[in-house]
């Protein structure tokens, strides 16, 4: 089976050099059913995903990368070696240092030549129609009344000026992805290619074993599936993607003034491509045409969006700990307790994160993502069960101080089956709403004095009853229709005896 850098050659070659059949075989090698496989395959779905271990190195280049930027306004001859870089990371970080002195040596020269490089090469790009450019924004919005950050994804077409926009959580390669293939089934093209800047936190590129740059093979097959070539802007050259980082701030200023509520996030995107699609009915600032209209005749040199879907997310394995969590880039998920000690996998997406468990054959748990670290996700689902079990334990188990005061109380005051009997209903309510809900029924069902668990599950159900069904058709007794009782047939059957 051929790797994806030899089936992207073979696809270049094709559709991008006009090459036939037979003179590709000459090209490559490769026999004439094969190079006509790759060239018909539709599908660059994984089969098999592979499930990775995070790399040791990935904690220690933001801390070299620190080092290295602050050498910048030093000396020249107080800067770091890479032996000074190496004996710090001994002294002051010893819990991430997890490879050699030589490994050390190999990244400090990696940073060193992003942040050193004095590669000023300016290339005017001059863009023909059907490619686009790509990049991120940040900007504040409210969600549940709080402040926080977002960031936004641009794909422009630098051709017609046309612009779309998304709203993210993060710039994680997840989100980046996601969001193209949204953005692809909006429009219904995909562009010929699509220009990059070097976006390390999407982990767009790699280095092959001679230290060459190449594009990332999970980005490779993912944009051989939807048809795109991936180019990459040169280091500092910010004039190459002008077009795409001029449609940022436009976006921003024109649909994030004032902070915008993002409560639903899903929504909001639908609406912001609406917005999209309309400021470009716009006229274009040089051609004087709707941007729209320019864009339509650049769809003609574009492919079709495929329907076939892409699965975009990152799959790692982790071990759950001895509180049945599992932690991933600093923030802590729960799995069900009867993993402890175990290894999961762990599906990442770009707003949501599912564990499986090791084969990923069944599903444990699913969670929003997390960005910030010391955050945790907890389904209380995952733990009650366990609980039951060992309902004596309850007091020195995780879930206790989870619960609201009122049941806290309540559960103080029951014997072994009426715990049990207790999270069962726990578990009802929880399977629908939330412990805010949960401690709502408690003190509802308290306030008729009974102790027993059955109160509170007759409470819950008359709680969620639907009673709009008889709320508007309340009868007085002058609305209800006069009866005349005939007990004459009682006198009958009592043979005519009256009391």
């Amino acid at each position: 089976m051929l790797t994806i850098t030899h089936i992207n050659y073979i696809r270049d070659l094709y559709f991008s050099q006009g090459k036939n059949y037979n003179e590709i075989c000459k090209i490559t090698g490769r026999n004439f059913r094969t190079v006509k496989k790759y060239v018909m395959k539709e599908d660059f779905n994984e089969k098999k995903h592979k499930v990775g271990r995070p790399n040791k190195t990935d904690v220690l280049r933001p801390v070299i990368r620190k080092w290295l930027t602050e050498d910048k306004s030093r000396h020249h001859k107080q800067r770091h070696t890479a032996k000074r870089i190496y004996d710090r990371l001994k002294e002051e970080h010893p819990e991430l240092l997890q490879v050699g002195e030589r490994r050390v040596r190999d990244i400090v020269k990696e940073e060193r030549d992003k942040i050193f490089s004095e590669d000023k090469a300016y290339l005017k790009l001059e863009h023909p129609g059907g490619e686009a450019q790509v990049d991120f924004g940040t900007f504040e919005g409210y969600e549940d009344n709080i402040l926080k950050k977002f960031h936004h994804l641009i794909l422009s077409f630098p051709k017609s000026n046309a612009g779309f926009a998304l709203v993210t959580r993060s710039q994680t390669r997840e989100a980046l992805l996601e969001g193209l293939v949204e953005i692809f089934a909006h429009i219904g093209h995909v562009p010929n290619a699509i220009w990059f800047d070097q976006m390390s936190t999407a982990a767009l590129r790699k280095r092959d074993e001679n230290g060459q740059v190449k594009t990332a093979d999970f980005v490779l097959r993912f944009a051989n599936h939807y048809g795109f070539k991936v180019k990459f802007c040169n280091p500092n050259s910010g004039n190459e993607k002008g077009n795409v980082e001029n449609m940022v701030g436009t976006i921003r200023r024109n649909f994030f003034v004032p902070e915008p509520k993002l409560d639903n996030l899903k929504a909001f995107n639908q609406k912001l491509l609406g917005k999209c699609r309309k400021k470009n009915q716009e006229n274009h600032y040089r051609l004087k045409r709707p941007i729209q209209e320019i864009f339509e005749e650049e769809k003609g040199v574009m492919n079709k969006f495929k329907k076939i879907p892409f699965d975009t997310a990152r799959y790692e394995i982790r071990r759950v700990n001895k509180y049945g969590l599992v932690e991933f880039e600093g923030s802590r998920y729960s799995a069900n307790p009867k993993y402890v000690g175990q290894n999961v996998s762990l599906k990442i997406m770009a707003n949501e994160l599912t564990v499986y468990s090791k084969d990923l054959d069944k599903k444990v748990s699913n969670h929003p993502r997390l960005f910030e670290k010391g955050q945790e996700s907890i389904k209380h689902l995952d733990f009650i069960d366990m609980v039951k079990l060992r309902p004596r334990a309850l007091k020195y188990s995780g879930i206790y101080g989870l619960l609201p005061e009122s049941w806290q109380a309540y559960l103080e005051n029951q014997d072994k089956e009426s715990l049990k009997e207790a999270f069962n209903i726990l578990k009802e309510i929880l399977l629908e709403d939330d412990l805010a809900y949960a401690d709502k029924v408690m003190k509802e069902a308290l306030k008729h004095g009974s102790q027993r668990p059955e109160t509170l599950r007759i409470t819950y159900k008359r709680l969620k009853e639907n009673r709009s069904i008889y709320q508007d058709k309340i009868y007085l007794p002058n609305d209800l229709p006069f009866l005349e009782v005939d007990i004459g047939e009682y006198d009958k059957l009592l043979g005519g005896f009256r009391i």
